[in-house]
């Protein structure tokens, strides 16, 4: 990351997910110019107070980064998990207004599926599927009309995220000691993980107060190391996350008008980029469900999606050359 600022920073870009908050601070010719983050930036998880802490480490965390202090600037696009509501994303714009980021009036905040679509495909049109601590996907045509299927959350949905395969391995093993489900390795390996003596203890184990969603979702790696040793359990489980997402891309492509082409699909969020074996089981079952689907990897990352959008929300706007620096991260 540069630490030159020779220009005006205008605007920040603000990435909230299960797992981090990050903040990007570019000026007005797309120069990258410091990031910082701190922890979950989900306001359903952290509450109002927590997420504030986080906002204000991330963005000081940024000027740090830059070689400066802080001081707002002039856009600010928040790209936030959990503010599917308009009470919710007013909550979480007067929380970044109070710590200082910028005015009242100069931030805008949204679903994160924003910023993943803005990154994923540099601005321009088509589905964007987001594989992380939670999951979702967003679209958006030609017409500029856009789209949202799943993204309601760990308790009813969140298919194929690293929340519901945490959550999967847990069930697997629970059936398997039970003997109403295949033996699987599944068991030990969860039973490892949460230091458990006996698989009794496994409800009370990952059914507290605070960070469950988070401890659920830390056991996602369990499932994809099983599924490499052969488990046949852990290998259904990943292909039915897999369908279950592309169910979700395949609803934002039935419910835009992508004029009967070929359209743009990508996969973000930390399950999705880093995990190339099922990155693959995706983009499979996506071509299954939409025909005219061409699966990209992102141009940029979620982040930097967010700092485009409020780049385009200045007063000096986004110029082709300014959106290209950032992309490229020069």
């Amino acid at each position: 990351m540069s630490k030159a600022l020779s220009s005006t920073v205008h605007a920040i870009g603000i990435d909230g997910g299960g797992t981090s908050t990050r903040v990007l601070l570019v000026d007005g010719e797309g120069r990258r110019l410091g990031e910082g983050t701190s922890g979950s930036g989900n306001l359903h998880d952290m509450g109002e107070a927590q997420l504030g802490e986080h906002l204000g480490e991330a963005w000081r965390g940024a000027w740090a980064s830059a070689g400066r202090e802080p001081r707002p600037a002039e856009s600010v696009f928040c790209a936030m998990a959990s503010v599917g509501t308009a009470a919710n994303r007013e909550l979480v714009r007067r929380l970044v207004a109070q710590v200082g980021m910028g005015s009242l009036e100069a931030v805008e905040v949204d679903i994160d599926l924003v910023g993943a679509l803005a990154g994923g495909l540099g601005g321009g049109d088509g589905i964007a599927l987001i594989a992380g601590t939670g999951s979702s996907c967003f679209g958006r045509d030609g017409s500029g009309r856009t789209f949202q299927s799943g993204g309601w959350g760990s308790l009813l949905d969140d298919v194929g995220s690293a929340t519901w395969l945490g959550t999967g391995a847990m069930i697997a093993a629970a059936r398997a000691f039970d003997g109403r489900g295949p033996s699987t390795s599944l068991e030990g390996s969860v039973m490892e993980a949460l230091g458990l003596e006996h698989m009794r203890e496994l409800l009370p184990a990952i059914d507290g107060e605070g960070d469950a969603r988070a401890r659920r979702a830390a056991l996602a790696p369990l499932v994809t190391a099983a599924a490499e040793r052969g488990d046949p359990e852990a290998s259904r489980l990943l292909e039915r996350g897999a369908d279950a997402l592309a169910e979700c891309a395949e609803a934002v492509w039935r419910t835009l008008d992508f004029a009967g082409g070929e359209v743009e699909v990508v996969l973000t969020g930390g399950l999705g980029e880093n995990v190339p074996a099922y990155r693959e089981l995706v983009h499979a079952a996506v071509l299954r469900r939409v025909p005219t689907a061409r699966c990209t990897p992102a141009r940029a990352s979620n982040l930097v999606g967010a700092a485009l959008v409020a780049l385009e929300r200045c007063s000096v706007g986004l110029d082709p050359a300014a959106r290209a620096r950032l992309l490229r991260g020069d």
